[in-house]
């Protein structure tokens, strides 16, 4: 992995511009936000002969973080990028899963090899996220800077950072991939703030002995108030979810007695759920209140723009965000090739990107609430009525996602 260059940042007021190909200037673009979509964003761009600044408010990347499934649409725009396979290699090739009852039967079942891989080249593929962020950075050749918190932005024609180190940069583009707490966002969209559900969801990377037919498949249980699953990332360590209605302990408990109320929460679950349980080890959980944001007026405003979750930032139930999110890298770098005024390019990318990530984000938001019902009675009717939806409507469903991923046509 590349290690990041000395802090020689530009004075305050610092404008720049790097020159293309053909003699011709193109803009200084900075990136906020050095996750997925900030290094996705990063390796577009510079596939088309740009040259951006990547900030990340982390000092450094390290092994920290949990799983990521990524499925077809993100592998299409990892493929286009050509670090698809780099990332199937380091995660597991799903080859199936389904949504599951308390009891342990299946719903729903998909066969990704049958739909997902036959169609369209790639399956769901099941990853660490800090192999994933390695991936991407070591493929970049674009400078990347750690501990640069970005404090504010003042302007927008231009745009000013302002770091919490007291640096500043002020590049002709800036791009806000800084998360669902976005600073760049208050310079597009101040009001806008990120909406609660009432959910607490656990997250960890357990240590275990797969077992079959675990090893290449995911899944999620829809229980009464609780929403779980997961999936392998490689042959010994299995991503874990679960949400719960309320906290399962104070904010006050150890580790230990949230690992002791998960597994009473959580204690007839149909395997492998026992064993994730049994390997889990308490240090390793994390826990997050779940929030998403509302549809926003405008991703831009003058020379910033937005991506992934600072732009539309969504639950996890459809398992979409960091697939939308690396949807808008290619889109918005495809959109700055395309047009020399970036208004347009703004435009463009936007119209191209906004209906299908809002869309995302409803039905997320929609099944969000589905899988947190808190009525025994409504639990056992959603999951009949689960059961009772076609096979053939599904596969249509998951046909579609894939089709309409935002690809831009190859020149």
């Amino acid at each position: 992995m590349k290690t990041d260059p000395p802090p020689t940042d530009p004075p305050a007021g610092w404008t720049a511009s790097t020159r293309a190909s053909g003699g011709t200037e193109a803009p200084a673009i900075a990136i906020v936000g050095g996750g997925i979509c900030g290094l996705t964003t990063a390796l577009a761009l510079e596939r088309r002969g740009r040259s951006p600044t990547v900030y990340e408010a982390a000092d450094a990347y390290g092994p920290v973080g949990a799983g990521i499934l990524l499925q077809t649409n993100a592998m299409l725009v990892l493929d286009r990028l050509g670090v698809a396979e780099r990332v199937r290699e380091a995660g597991v090739a799903l080859d199936g899963g389904g949504l599951r009852a308390p009891g342990g039967e299946f719903m729903t079942r998909f066969d990704l090899d049958d739909l997902e891989r036959r169609e369209f080249g790639y399956g769901f593929v099941a990853v660490h996220r800090a192999d994933l962020l390695d991936i991407l950075r070591s493929a970049l050749e674009t400078e990347v800077r750690t501990g640069k918190d970005c404090v504010d932005v003042v302007g927008t024609d231009p745009p000013t950072v302002h770091f919490d180190d007291g640096s500043t940069a002020t590049p002709d583009l800036l791009v806000g991939a800084d998360g669902i707490d976005s600073t760049v966002r208050d310079a597009v969209a101040p009001e806008v703030t990120p909406r609660p559900l009432d959910a607490v969801a656990y997250r960890a990377l357990v240590d275990l002995d797969i077992p079959d037919p675990y090893r290449t498949r995911g899944f999620e249980v829809w229980d009464y108030g609780t929403y779980t699953g997961g999936s392998p990332v490689d042959e010994d360590r299995f991503y874990w979810f679960a949400t719960a209605p309320e906290p399962l302990t104070d904010g006050a408990a150890s580790p230990e007695a949230t690992e002791a109320a998960l597994r009473d929460r959580l204690g007839d679950a149909p395997e492998p759920l026992p064993a994730v349980l049994d390997g889990l080890d308490p240090a390793d959980l994390v826990v997050t209140d779940l929030r998403d944001l509302p549809a926003l007026d405008s991703w831009s405003r003058d020379r910033v723009v937005l991506a992934g979750d600072a732009a539309h930032a969504m639950l996890p139930f459809a398992g979409q965000g960091a697939a939308q999110a690396i949807e808008d890298g290619l889109a918005l770098a495809d959109a700055l090739a395309g047009h020399t005024d970036h208004g347009r390019a703004f435009a463009a990318y936007e119209g191209e990107r906004r209906p299908r990530a809002d869309r995302v984000r409803s039905e997320s938001r929609r099944l969000g609430r589905l899988g947190t019902i808190q009525s025994r009675l409504g639990c056992r009717l959603r999951n009949g009525l689960l059961d009772a939806v076609p096979d053939g409507l599904v596969r249509r469903f998951r046909r579609r996602r894939a089709a309409n991923t935002s690809l831009p046509t190859p020149s």
